[in-house]
Order: C-alpha cells, then structure tokens, then sequence
C-alpha cells in the first residue's frame, strides 16, 4: 500500500512540473481517477485521442478519497473520475470542482469473493464462516467500495457483527490481492475488477434492497490555473456520455445511466 501511495505521489509531482502543454505544444488534461478504472480508462482515453486536435489525457490512478484530498490540496487534476458521487459532491461544496460539469457516466455492482477451494458463502450467511476466517473490503473512509461494501453489511444487519474480522484494503485491487493470495475467505469489489480474473471465485453478485448503486462520476475541476484550462476538461467529460464511450464502458462490464 505504501508503494503504491508512493508511485501516486510521483505521478502528481510529475503533473505539477509538466501540466498545460506537451512537447509538441498540445493542452494536456490530467484526470484523477479511481483505482478500478484502471482497465476502462486507457481504453477511453485511446478513443478520445483518435481526433488529433483534441488535448492529451493524462491519467492519475488512487483511491477517490485519497485524490479528493489531494486536489483540496492543490494537486494539479483538472478532470475527476470518481467510483462514487460522495467525494465530487465534497469537491464541488468546496469549491475544487465545477458543479454543472459533475455526470453520471456509469453504474457498477458490487460482488463477493473468495479463493478457489476456500468457504462456499453468499452476502446473508457471511456469519458462518470459521471464527479464524477474514473478509477483506476497502478501507470505507477512502476507497467507495468499501464504503458502499459497509453500506450493504449494514442493511444485512451483519457490520457490527463482523467488524473484528474485516480487513481493509488501500484501494480494490488490493482487496482482490488478498483474495487471489488466499489470505482471506472473501472479498468485497466491483464486478468489474473481476472480468477475466481465473483465479477467484464469485460467490454471489450484490442484487436486492440491501446492494447500493456504485455510480461512476465525472466532474472539471477550476484548477490550479484558473478557468483556462476548463474547455479541455470539460471536452474530456463530455466525450464520457458519447455513444463511442458508453459503449467501451458496456464492453468492459459496466451498466450505463438511462
């Protein structure tokens, strides 16, 4: 977890030295996106790029916490691609992120986990797992799955109860990590994270009143540059809701806003 906080922390300073322009002159737009799009979002970004006068996008990869408060900072983002509307509603009620800009672009479920070989559980009977046995989720104060994984045990009526077992993780490939390492029984991430994984198994899909609705959330921030840099953005955030990008985000498991 620390290396990968590590290796963010350099891609912001990295930012910080060469936003605005490349070396050919052309605008370059960062975007601070969570950890689980890191499948989707280079495929986006590719088809955005196929028309040359639009800006290059450079991706940031974190959890949608730790990048809200990495732009309340200063950090020079100027597009959020957040895995819940919580931490870009906080970014527009201070201020960071342009409020008319802020789309649901898509939708994605929750699923649990577990290793091959490990426990047979589903969302209502987690309980019956071995006294020994953990359940890995992210962190719920930073990462959205995680949150909206607590969300669910709550309506269960099952977060107090297995709270001394949870394990959280960092961000959601870190979830999957312990799963596929087999340190855990069962994990909690999006479906999503586990297309063409071989290696866990789904125990259950989060369907019902007890499973929250994981919006994807797009928004411009003002900058640290000020209002000059808000067209490419928001061309960037606009070209999420096109046809061509709802289908690569169908393609790549998730469900789209009506």
């Amino acid at each position: 977890m620390r290396r990968r906080a590590a290796l963010a922390l350099l891609g912001l300073l990295f930012l910080g030295c060469h936003r605005g322009k490349n070396e050919e002159g052309k605008v370059e737009v960062s975007v601070g996106a969570a950890s689980s799009l890191r499948v989707v979002l280079p495929k986006l970004v590719e088809a955005f790029g196929r028309e040359h006068r639009r800006p290059k996008v450079v991706p940031v990869y974190g959890a949608s916490g730790d990048l809200r408060k990495r732009i309340q900072d200063g950090a020079p983002i100027d597009v959020v691609l957040f895995a819940a509307p919580e931490p870009v509603d906080k970014l527009i009620e201070t201020g960071n992120v342009i409020a008319d800009s802020r789309k649901v672009v898509a939708h994605n479920r929750l699923a649990l986990i577990g290793p091959k070989g490990g426990p047979k559980v589903g969302w209502h009977s987690l309980e019956t797992l071995a006294p020994g046995d953990k359940i890995a989720i992210g962190d719920p104060e930073v990462v959205p799955a995680g949150a909206y994984a607590k969300k669910a045990l709550q309506a269960l009526g099952q977060w107090d109860s297995l709270a001394g077992r949870l394990v959280f993780g960092g961000d959601v490939a870190a979830v999957l990590a312990y799963v596929r390492r087999g340190e855990v029984a069962a994990g909690v991430v999006y479906m999503t994270e586990i297309k063409d994984v071989a290696d866990v198994l789904v125990l259950e899909e989060a369907r019902g009143a007890f499973a929250p609705r994981a919006d994807v959330v797009a928004g411009s921030t003002k900058g640290v540059e000020g209002a000059s840099h808000a067209g490419p953005a928001r061309s960037f955030v606009e070209f999420l809701s096109t046809r061509e990008a709802r289908e690569i985000f169908e393609a790549n498991g998730f469900e789209l806003p009506r």
